[in-house]
């Protein structure tokens, strides 16, 4: 686990902020070089935690201008800077295709699975996409439930994102409602 500045464990959320900043104000160049400057700053993170925080951030690696390695967080590229409707329900397809791993549902419940770690990312997006056709979610590691919205079967909403993690293309039933 890694730990804050003053030596008390620094959570998920507090170390994927500090990355952001990091990104944002300079120039880093690769998961080493990050994962140095924060151990500096008292939050030693293994390089598994490290990949999987850049992309539950949307980090991206790029180059500079200079033709330099870099990383960089496109904006509109974290679930809470998209909008709802249809934009969002573009960006929740092809998050869709990247990161579902399963499908499977009963009569009112769909679970999804994805990799390690991705599950809240995921499920942030399906929440901010703002579909009608899904009351709510749960995410936890790397299991998500959807909760299907009255008049909804979770066989069309399972269908829903099976299409999606094909196609990364939005599915029609997202519009509905």
């Amino acid at each position: 686990m890694s730990e804050g500045t003053n030596g008390a464990p620094a959570s998920r959320a507090a170390r994927q902020a500090r990355i952001r900043d990091l990104v944002a104000a300079g120039h880093v160049s690769s998961q080493s070089e990050l994962g140095q400057r924060l151990a500096e700053e008292g939050m030693a993170v293994s390089q598994g935690t490290l990949s999987r925080d850049l992309v539950e951030i949307g980090a991206v690696r790029g180059r500079d201008l200079e033709g330099n390695p870099c990383y960089t967080i496109p904006s509109g590229e974290h679930p809470s800077d998209v909008t709802t409707g249809s934009p969002a329900w573009t960006r929740l397809a092809r998050l869709t295709r990247e990161l579902c791993t399963g499908v499977q549902h009963n009569d009112s419940l769909v679970v999804l699975k994805t990799p390690p770690g991705a599950a809240q990312y995921f499920g942030s997006a399906i929440d901010k996409a703002g579909s009608a056709v899904i009351l709510g979610t749960i995410a936890g590691d790397d299991t998500i439930a959807l909760i299907c919205a009255r008049g909804i079967g979770a066989d069309e909403l399972a269908d829903a994102f099976r299409e999606m993690a094909e196609t990364g293309a939005p599915a029609a039933l997202l519009a509905h409602g």
